[in-house]
């Protein structure tokens, strides 16, 4: 399970250009808070600050970015772009689509490319919740050149932006896992973000 995890947060923190935009690493870090009967997992950077309440046992792992909700791995990653043609200071749902279809892209051919993992079945979808829209993306994995004790058969994302960040969750789904479960768990936390002042 470490090295998927690994692997995953590799594909995510290396910086790169589609076409004219580029993404970048932001330094963030992820806590717990408990409060009333409910957890908050904070994702903090400089520059932002989101938490998700849910009424789940979360645990941050060691590994940046990475932490358990009731036994699913989560990766909550926020990333800068640049060069992106920016109309306002809000990008309009097309612009957000397009720099998030862009984003998906580059992560579907790292893992393709560089990291040689057979990407079965990519699949997205636009949905706007609580007035936020998020692309959803997910695939199969199918063959992969490193051998594990557990497999990661999909992985799932849910991208959104944020100011001048994309944030993006991730939930790898292990061999064995419940797909259906990880997908409440991301949808939970789309539902609950609230973003704050670092």
């Amino acid at each position: 399970m470490k090295a998927c995890l690994l692997t995953v947060l590799a594909g995510l923190f290396i910086s790169t250009a589609i076409g004219q935009v580029s993404f970048s690493p932001v330094d963030s870090k992820l806590k717990t808070v408990e409060s009333n009967n409910l957890s908050e997992l904070i994702c903090s950077s400089p520059a932002m600050s989101v938490k998700f309440q849910l009424n789940r046992k979360i645990k941050v792992l060691p590994q940046d970015n990475f932490c358990m909700i009731d036994s699913q791995a989560i990766q909550v990653t926020p990333l800068s772009f640049s060069g992106y043609r920016k109309d306002s200071a809000r990008l309009s749902i097309d612009s957000e689509k397009q720099l998030l279809g862009a984003y998906s892209k580059y992560e579907l051919e790292y893992f393709k490319n560089d990291l040689g993992v057979e990407v079965i079945n990519p699949n997205n979808q636009w949905v706007v919740t609580k007035g936020k829209g998020w692309f959803i993306w997910y695939f199969k994995v199918g063959n992969a050149p490193v051998q594990v004790d557990k497999k990661t058969f999909i992985q799932l994302f849910a991208s959104t932006v944020i100011g001048d960040m994309v944030l993006t969750i991730n939930a790898p789904i292990l061999s064995g896992g419940d797909f259906a479960k990880a997908g409440i768990i991301v949808n939970e936390m789309m539902e609950t973000l609230t973003i704050a002042k670092p």
